[in-house]
């Protein structure tokens, strides 16, 4: 591993928080030219052409693009804030931010305002994904202005770019041969390939003429990033975590009886529910799903609002409901073992026994959100919580796409700081899903920002920790855990269970700009079938896996 990229790694984190301390920065500023230099530097694995001041990185600004809000190169300033509140929601229109749930809305034709739930790795992670933007916007504007320098030589010059610059340039189609064209010159333009170039245009909605058009007309300045002071403060996460976990209890108690353990996992809002909803097994047949385990075909059916109300009912009647929270909160599910439809269950979940107590499905908590949202829970809940969970997605550094990872402990890039844990989940309780590689025996790497790690840093840490993966946000739920152990809230027994399905390999050039899509469903729900096991003690199979 080079010094000299694994203090540039450094750098830039440390950097990163010194803006955020101080309040705001421009990108195409002072601190962004020293944020840009510390990132060439480095040589991020997801960044190959980050010093080719002649290419366009598609696939790093597809990458970014997606991290980012919808429209960043069309605003002059973001503001981040801790939280939005409820009456921003009501006056101005949300912006989606597709890898990465962060609220942002547009409060005016040239600005955004954008919440941070998962604290400072969240923020570094958004600070790498500007940085890169901003790299690629100043090549495009390179470009433009020799464009413009030729055309003041040559009135009669033609470019690419008169076509780019003219808002009547063809739209976006696939089968539109003005539009395909227009896309194969733009990648000649920029000396990249033009399958690249294409999948950037589909990630966009077909709007890369439009954004390469704006960003050539604005200026390298323009962009400026201000950070509320709100931002980071403990007393303001503990708060929340504190409102949210109050929620939780009184739907437990309004559930039923207090009594019988508690299992609290981390996952996504589908695939635990849906493992265990009696809905889709009974109806399977009429929602056009191949078989009872076809979630992606569940995923289709249950975008019609009519069948979702509908299974929303079935699964209410079976101990299966989603809690009130706070909107800028992470989603809730409370599912009550002992009102379980036990034949309808998954059938990989065969020999479940029946269970008394509640399984509390939290939607990916990020960052320091996690930790303190865990640590009240801890605290609240005591000793009847019997297990935690954590089930995410990574980069992997020992497999390929779609395989599952499951960590012996968490190694923090820089420091180096060892966050022990105790991995329940073994390779047996993936038996029957699909024939899924799982990889054990090592850490996985939590870093700051997954876009700053280069292939030098990755290695080593892979040739010399045996680190599995790269991730940002297992180290939290890790403290949380064990501070709960130290102070004797748990039982030092308690049950904990981490693992991550692939969702792209950096050192084998399988980069996250290829959507996982489709390929996502196996993993994923091998992963939630994996821990429902260990929770409800089921031990075979009886059904292919999905």
């Amino acid at each position: 591993m080079s010094l000299e990229s694994r203090l540039a790694i450094e750098e830039f984190e440390t950097l990163a928080k010194g803006i955020i301390l101080r309040g705001y920065y421009r990108p195409g500023g002072e601190s962004g030219s020293s944020l840009r230099k510390f990132m060439a530097i480095s040589r991020p694995a997801l960044y190959q052409l980050v010093d080719d001041p002649d290419r366009l990185d598609a696939d790093a600004l597809l990458y970014v693009l997606m991290r980012l809000p919808d429209g960043i190169w069309s605003v002059r300033q973001i503001t981040a804030v801790r939280e939005t509140g409820g009456e921003l929601a009501g006056d101005f229109s949300p912006v989606e931010t597709r890898a990465r749930r962060r609220p942002t809305f547009r409060t005016g034709p040239d600005s955004f305002v954008t919440s941070f739930r998962g604290g400072m790795s969240d923020m570094i992670d958004f600070i790498s994904a500007i940085t890169c933007f901003q790299i690629e916007a100043d090549k495009i504007r390179a470009r433009h202005a020799a464009y413009l320098a030729k055309l003041a030589e040559d009135p009669g010059y033609f470019s690419v770019w008169n076509a780019i610059d003219d808002p009547a340039a063809p739209g976006a189609s696939e089968s539109d041969p003005g539009h395909l064209s227009l896309l194969h010159e733009i990648s000649v333009e920029f000396r990249c390939g033009y399958g690249a170039v294409k999948a950037l245009d589909a990630s966009l909605g077909g709007r890369l003429v439009e954004v390469v058009r704006s960003i050539a007309a604005s200026g390298t300045r323009d962009l400026k990033v201000v950070f509320s002071d709100r931002f980071g403060l403990v007393a303001t996460y503990s708060r929340k975590a504190k409102s949210w976990t109050s929620e939780l209890l009184s739907a437990m108690r309004e559930a039923g009886p207090e009594g019988g353990s508690v299992h609290i996992v981390s996952s996504n809002r589908h695939s635990m529910v849906n493992c265990l909803s009696p809905f889709l097994r009974r109806h399977w047949a009429d929602l056009g799903m191949s078989g009872p385990e076809d979630y992606a075909g569940a995923r289709e059916a249950l975008a019609d609002p009519g069948t979702a109300s509908e299974r929303l009912g079935e699964d209410e009647a079976c101990g299966i409901r989603s809690i009130p929270v706070a909107p800028d909160m992470p989603f809730c599910q409370l599912v009550d073992l002992g009102r379980l439809d036990y034949s309808a269950l998954d059938g990989r979940l065969a020999g479940a026994g029946r269970g008394r107590g509640f399984l509390v499905n939290v939607d990916y908590a990020f960052g320091e959100e996690g930790f303190f949202l865990f640590n009240e829970m801890l605290e609240m809940l005591g000793r009847s919580v019997r297990g935690v969970y954590v089930m995410g997605k990574a980069g992997t550094l020992v497999g390929g796409r779609g395989d599952i990872m499951l960590p012996s402990y968490f190694v923090k890039q820089g420091s180096g700081d060892v966050y022990d844990l105790d991995n329940r989940l073994v390779p047996a309780d993936f038996e029957g899903t699909g024939g899924l590689r799982v990889h054990t025996g090592g850490p996985m790497l939590t870093v700051s920002g997954t876009f700053l790690q280069n292939e030098g840093v990755l290695t080593y840490f892979r040739d010399n920790w045996k680190a599995l993966g790269v991730e940002m946000e297992g180290i939290p739920y890790a403290r949380a855990i064990r501070h709960a152990i130290l102070r004797e809230r748990v039982d030092p027994g308690i049950k904990v269970g981490v693992a991550y399905y692939a969702s792209d390999a950096p050192l084998s050039g399988d980069l996250l700009s290829v959507p996982l899509g489709g390929s996502g469903v196996a993993p994923a729900y091998a992963a939630s079938i994996a821990i429902l096991r260990s929770i409800l003690g089921a031990a075979g199979a009886t059904s292919p896996a999905s």
